[in-house]
């Protein structure tokens, strides 16, 4: 892309650690660049420091520093626009929820606005860490352009509201049209089709390993991926009201398993596809290896660059295969810190990142989210904008993309819950295990129902 707001480095960050709720490991990392003077909560809103949020006293912004290139330009935005409101940026070097969590737990917060994935929701609020904003002034308005299903993934429990969309995602179906068009065939449609054509690929020669899924545990793809195929194939939700695991005993859920397992057992995939990283998974299809892929927007925003991608010129979406050709959807999401001296001016801060901003335009979810990184921002107004819509057709066929994203359902408030990353941190092991082999699927789906069972 030749995007001016995004940086190389920065773009290429998000795309390998976006698209779920983050992976934690090891130990805890640095804050690179802070502002104010941490875990001083200021006043109480209606008697705001007035010197908070100036060049005094900036706003914090909280996040991944491996994607703060991509913000730059937009905090520089900011300052020069919304002055004498200032942003200093406060950049967390690696296990960024680990060290947030810690932070907000600790008291030890020197931001005001920062961001999570799914699953920390419901934690954070619970523990008072990040505040309800239902009562500033223009929410009403951004909620009632909300996209459908967006307002139950950002309200807690007790049916606050306490975060706005940062982007939406869901997975494409991706293949490349000159290796099929080698055997004679249009993008399959039922998952049989699928098989039949991954099966060709390989016999005559044109890609050995014809589909490259992401079943790695990094990000728990692994679990996104089964949630989109088995949903595409007619899986009901894959959560109960109450949390209740129906993806344990849903048909669609086992014959998904099941078409991956004769997958990994007949060299239709990558033997090493449970460990090769998310670099390694994205360049097998990007580098012509493989026919046929499943990956969020922004990766196949990349797989389109030929500055990134030997197949740029081949690489189509369609629907995804299956009975109802639906996909599994997912987002992230902009928080108050409970701890901010200055809530009203920290809401202009966490507006403009992930609303219309103070004129109404939509800045950050407009420019970076859905024409720089082509996501769905969460706003009805923006994905139907023609200015986004233009920047999709760069990379995609647009009306097929826009049917998949109406054909996209998340797996619903269970993300938000306290136990769901460390859920996430089991199942995708046992997938794995399924998958190869190790567990039988009912095995597989027992033990990962009982994981829910025993957290909820």
């Amino acid at each position: 892309m030749s995007d001016p707001y995004l940086g190389r480095y920065g773009r290429r960050a998000f795309l390998a650690r976006a698209g779920g709720t983050l992976a934690v490991t090891g130990g805890l990392g640095s804050v690179l660049a802070a502002c104010g003077g941490g875990g001083d909560s200021g006043d109480e809103a209606g008697a705001e420091d007035p010197d908070y949020g100036t060049s005094k006293r900036p706003l914090g912004f909280h996040h991944d520093a491996a994607v703060g290139p991509l913000f730059a330009p937009y905090i520089d935005y900011f300052n020069k626009n919304y002055a004498p409101l200032q942003v200093k940026t406060s950049y967390v070097a690696q296990d960024y929820f680990a060290v947030t969590s810690q932070q907000l737990a600790g008291g030890s917060v020197d931001y005001d606005v920062l961001f999570a994935d799914e699953g920390y929701l419901d934690d954070w609020y619970e523990n008072g860490w990040i505040r309800a904003v239902d009562e500033f002034e223009g929410v009403q308005d951004l909620i009632g352009n909300l996209a459908p299903g967006v307002e139950q993934e950002i309200r807690a429990a007790d049916g606050k509201l306490v975060a706005l969309p940062y982007f939406r995602g869901a997975e494409l179906f991706v293949y490349n049209q000159e290796h099929l068009a080698q055997i004679g065939s249009e993008s399959p449609e039922p998952w049989e089709q699928f098989m039949e054509i991954s099966r060709e690929l390989k016999s005559k020669g044109v890609a050995q390993t014809p589909y490259s899924p992401y079943w790695i545990s990094y990000a728990f793809l692994i679990w996104h991926q089964l949630a989109a195929e088995a949903t595409a194939d007619g899986a009901e939700p894959f959560f109960g009201e109450n949390s209740e695991p129906n993806f344990a005993t849903d048909p669609a859920v086992e014959r998904t398993l099941q078409r991956w397992q004769e997958m990994y057992r007949d060299g239709l995939v990558p033997k090493d596809v449970f460990t090769t990283d998310y670099g390694g998974v994205t360049n097998i299809f990007g580098g012509g290896k493989s026919s046929m892929s499943l990956r969020y927007q922004a990766q196949v925003v990349g797989w389109r660059d030929p500055e990134q991608s030997r197949v740029a010129k081949s690489v189509r979406n369609a629907l995804i295969p299956g009975s109802t050709r639906m996909t599994h959807s997912f987002g992230a999401y902009w928080f108050m810190a409970e701890s901010t001296g200055a809530p009203s001016k920290s809401w202009t801060l966490m507006e403009y990142l992930g609303g219309a901003g103070k004129d109404d335009s939509y800045h950050v979810p407009k420019e970076l989210v859905a024409k720089g990184l082509g996501l769905s921002s969460g706003y009805t107004s923006i994905d139907s904008d023609p200015d986004v819509q233009a920047s999709w057709e760069k990379w995609a066929d647009v009306a097929l993309l826009t049917e998949q994203l109406e054909k996209s359902v998340s797996l619903g408030p269970t993300v938000n819950k306290t136990w769901y990353p460390k859920f996430l941190d089991q199942v995708c092991v046992v997938l794995q295990d399924v998958v190869g082999g190790k567990k039988s699927i009912q095995d597989g789906l027992g033990e990962a129902a009982e994981i829910v069972n025993s957290e909820s």
